[in-house]
């Protein structure tokens, strides 16, 4: 009897705070940053961290001074998400972004973009809806900003590839814009066909983005020679070319839009977009944040033709090109700016570890044959090839690596970069006067099955000629005549006395800032694998994207906020889908289309009072009872604490004005949390009551 009176407490609690969550979500200067590495698995997040000394002498336990963390690992809140679609067990980053997006209604077929695969109707987002409210919005990416996962944010289609029509949602507010776009193809079977070219998506009118940087050039530039843009050029912050030290060439991002369109014109003289497509350029934009203000200019930077560099690639040959961080930085000031104090909601994709757990970065050599008839084998901690973190693709026995570059460095490299984007949300956070903030960092799905199986070996300890040892050496005897003693003297520990066996790195500057790299050629390095690869899909001739390369695990989700009212509800309920993480967002943003029964809502205008739930706790049968003040559809649906709907009871039914009492059935419930949810025309309003 007791616990279940301590259950009948909690409960009350639990509906407090909700209530009070509700109330403060109205107020103004919310932000909202919701992160996603693409394929971001809980493997690269352990290397990064352990490549930046955490075990070593100093950083061995939390009380150290030195103990290493990184800014995702001080996301105060942490959760495992699922991540399969409607129609497959393992996603793809289509649904896998749009669950984020949209929510529940989200949860859709593999390739598909916030639209319902069954009905081709569109699927507003959180973005859109958002923007429809006042907030500014924004999107940025490291692969290309129509690639999958941002697309799912602000556009709608029926098949993630189709990205110039994605690109042309985003520039276009209005059908008349829409249509605007393709007239402006200077070839006329390319101009506007309602039935080829469909129309701009409802959830999309009227919404702009304030922010859209990432890649994908290619898909805002016209395909033809003879009609090449001047925004091809990559040109600094005083519009000067930037030459390609290794070509001596200036650098160029070629189109390559069928319908020959030059979208970057029409963006920035029918739309207002300032364009920037250079590190620089783009850093110059918070010397003149004035001119995007409310009612100013919206900012569109496009920085590779295609993908953005890898950030080891980056560092080495493509220095002109942004970090995610630095994307990040100017997108918080413009969308800051542009928000006139209401605040925003900004999506940060890591888009290229998944890029790197297709290419089997660093897991795989090539052994024999050329191209798509390539032979393989797992890799036994070799240098990369040359030519990128992609190199190995395309290999051959003949390809030269280089030697100093390891498949470790890439994905590293691409982890930090990605915390540090991270970090800047935490500035953001850290301060109170700029706004109430809810950070959340997730992943639409894992990617490769990569794994972190142990560190170069330059003693080949284990004898077999890898050179590969997961672990530290025995103790041992100083004085070999006692190697049988049991007494503890002259004791010798193993591999390096109090150094250990942990990883070998130095920490190296770039742009102002740190990321490690190998301490030497003979250093203790990080040897990765994948468990999803051309040998063990059964298909060893294709590298890339062997079975999708996708895994259906667990991701990790973290969160945080500076008003401890949010990121805590992603806490005690146990695993979630990825559905619940879009809810808490909205709520934060007082979105009120997006909420679910997992908190209470706001009591709608139709009701006279809130809902009554009879008996509280119930065993088999309890009632609802609401008081409607006006002729109203009602539905009704019984919910578990993961959010699960376990009865339903209404179905779209009209009821008159006045007092109704619907009955519950919740034979064969198990013991538990369990809401009571009325939907009263559109609106959403719950209350959590427990079975015994």
């Amino acid at each position: 009897m007791f616990r279940k009176t301590t259950l009948l407490v909690g409960a009350s609690l639990l509906l407090a705070s909700a209530s009070t969550r509700s109330v403060q979500a109205q107020a103004t200067n919310n932000n909202v940053i919701m992160y996603i590495g693409d394929g971001f698995g809980l493997a690269p997040k352990t290397a990064a961290r352990m490549a930046m000394g955490q075990g070593r002498d100093g950083k061995r336990f939390p009380s150290d001074a030195g103990f290493q963390v990184l800014n995702l690992d001080k996301l105060k809140y942490n959760a495992t998400v699922t991540t399969h679609s409607l129609n497959s067990w393992i996603t793809d980053s289509a649904p896998g972004a749009s669950v984020y997006a949209c929510g529940k209604p989200g949860k859709q077929d593999n390739e598909v973009i916030a639209l319902n695969p069954g009905s081709g109707a569109a699927i507003e987002t959180i973005l859109e809806a958002a923007k429809k409210q006042g907030y500014a919005v924004g999107l940025v990416s490291t692969a290309r900003i129509t690639h999958a996962t941002p697309a799912a944010f602000a556009s709608h289609i029926w098949f993630r590839d189709l990205e110039d029509y994605i690109a042309a949602q985003y520039i276009a507010s209005t059908e008349g814009e829409y249509e605007a776009i393709f007239n402006a193809s200077p070839t006329a079977s390319f101009k506007y066909q309602a039935p080829r070219d469909w129309v701009l998506p409802a959830p999309k009118v009227g919404v702009e983005l304030d922010v859209v940087l990432g890649g994908g050039a290619r898909h805002f530039l016209p395909r033809t020679r003879t009609a090449a843009s001047s925004y091809e050029t990559v040109k600094d912050a005083s519009g000067a070319a930037i030459i390609d030290p290794a070509t001596g060439a200036a650098v160029t991002l070629r189109g390559n839009r069928a319908d020959d369109v030059d979208l970057v014109n029409y963006a920035v003289t029918q739309r207002n977009y300032a364009y920037v497509n250079s590190r620089d350029a783009l850093l110059s934009v918070a010397n003149n944040l004035s001119q995007y203000g409310a009612g100013g200019k919206k900012l569109l930077g496009l920085f590779n033709a295609s993908h953005v560099n890898y950030e080891q690639d980056r560092q080495t040959s493509a220095a002109w090109e942004p970090s995610l961080a630095d994307m990040t930085n100017i997108a918080i000031q413009v969308l800051r700016a542009k928000s006139n104090g209401k605040g925003f909601f900004l999506m940060v994709e890591a888009g290229r570890i998944d890029h790197l757990e297709h290419s089997n970065t660093g897991g795989i050599s090539v052994v024999a044959g050329t191209g798509t008839t390539n032979q393989f084998v797992v890799d036994a901690d070799r240098p990369v090839y040359v030519g990128g973190g992609d190199a190995g693709v395309a290999a051959t026995p003949t390809t030269a690596r280089t030697t100093n570059v390891y498949g470790s460095d890439y994905m590293l490299k691409e982890v930090l970069a990605f915390d540090y984007a991270v970090a800047e949300g935490r500035n953001l956070l850290a301060t109170p006067a700029n706004g109430r903030t809810l950070l959340l960092s997730s992943s639409d799905h894992e990617c490769g099955g990569f794994a972190v199986t142990g560190l170069h070996d330059e003693a080949n300890a284990s004898n077999n000629g890898t050179r590969i040892r997961t672990y530290a050496g025995q103790i041992t005897k100083a004085v070999a005549a006692e190697a049988g003693y049991a007494t503890p003297t002259n004791l010798v520990r193993g591999d390096g006395g109090a150094g250990g066996w942990y990883p070998d790195y130095v920490m190296t500057a770039f742009q102002g800032k740190n990321y490690p790299t190998p301490a030497s050629a003979t250093a203790k390095r990080i040897v990765v694998a994948y468990a999803s690869n051309p040998l063990t899909n059964g298909n060893s001739t294709i590298q890339s994207g062997t079975a999708g390369n996708h895994t259906p695990q667990d991701v990790w989700v973290g969160a945080d906020d500076n008003t401890g009212t949010h990121a805590n509800q992603i806490g005690g309920r146990g695993l979630l889908d990825n559905t619940s993480l879009t809810p808490i967002m909205a709520n934060f943003l007082g979105l009120s289309m997006f909420e679910t029964t997992l908190a209470v809502r706001n009591i709608p205008e139709q009701l006279a009072d809130g809902l009554r739930l009879s008996p509280v706790p119930f065993e088999d049968q309890f009632k609802v009872s609401f008081d409607l003040l006006s002729a109203s559809v009602v539905s009704m649906d019984l919910f578990n604490e993961m959010g699960q709907n376990v009865r339903s009871v209404l179905k779209e039914q009209r009821l008159a004005s006045g007092t109704h009492a619907i009955p519950v059935d919740g034979t064969g419930l198990r013991s538990g949390y369990y809401v009571a949810a009325i939907r009263i025309n559109g609106q959403v309003v719950s209350k959590k009551t427990i079975k015994l």
